[in-house]
């Protein structure tokens, strides 16, 4: 709802008083979800990897076969783990912006242990496969198609420490950039994909970098080795 505004003609106010007053609108969430730097140990992005790390760990427990959890109940505690929740804490201390929601296709199967930060920038499409042992980094958005094969011990990374920032550890600035895998990818086991990287449709890929649609890529770093046409374009299945 918009509201009505104020304004007051005189001075114009300085440098100094304008960075305060944005530092007092935005918080780290804020800061990450735009695609800036951000401080990562941040309490309130603390709190959140905190809630994502505990409905992780009862999704993946539920796995075990001694624990006697239903297929129902392991999908509801799968799909909580990418709930958006409003506030970690008190809403005057949350960021006043909320990521967007994600989503959770059908007939999407998951092999324990599965990790994420945050699970709320995740979204994953209609009749997906992901191996044991993925890790995906969500501090921006993950986007997974839908019919795509993720192999087991994939890494799937949105942020990483700025280039030509001074080093300062667990007191230094990351960065974030989203992820898109386009539908029908299969993901090979131990892919690593950095952040701001897309995956064309159709394609096989086997190290990270952008790969245009209906392509093979493989190698590390990864290089486009052929293309693969769709069904219909060039007889049932064609390789070059």
């Amino acid at each position: 709802m918009l509201g009505h505004a104020t304004i007051l003609l005189g001075k114009s106010p300085d440098k100094t008083s304008r960075l305060a007053h944005r530092s007092r609108q935005l918080s780290q969430k804020d800061e990450v979800l735009a695609g800036r730097p951000y401080l990562p140990f941040d309490r309130e992005l603390v709190l959140e990897r905190e809630r994502c790390g505990k409905a992780c760990w009862r999704f993946n427990s539920s796995t075990n076969p001694s624990n006697c959890v239903s297929l129902e109940e392991r999908a509801r505690l799968f799909r909580d783990i990418f709930e958006t929740h409003e506030h970690v804490f008190s809403s005057t201390e949350a960021s006043s912006v909320l990521p967007w929601r994600s989503r959770v296709g059908d007939n999407v199967v998951v092999k324990s242990p599965f990790t994420c930060d945050y699970g709320y920038n995740i979204t994953i499409g209609q009749d997906v496969q992901i191996g044991t042992g993925c890790i995906i980094l969500d501090a921006c958005e993950v986007k997974i198609g839908d019919r795509c094969n993720i192999g087991p011990n994939v890494s799937i990374y949105t942020t990483s420490p700025p280039v030509g920032f001074e080093r300062l550890g667990s007191k230094g600035p990351s960065i974030g950039a989203k992820v898109t895998i386009d539908p029908d990818c299969w993901i090979g086991g131990g892919v690593t994909i950095l952040p701001s990287r897309r995956i064309g449709q159709g394609s096989t890929v086997g190290a990270g970098l952008d790969v245009p649609p209906y392509t093979v890529a493989c190698g590390n770093p990864a290089r486009v080795i052929k293309g693969v046409y769709p069904h219909g374009e060039l007889g049932d299945h064609a390789i070059i």
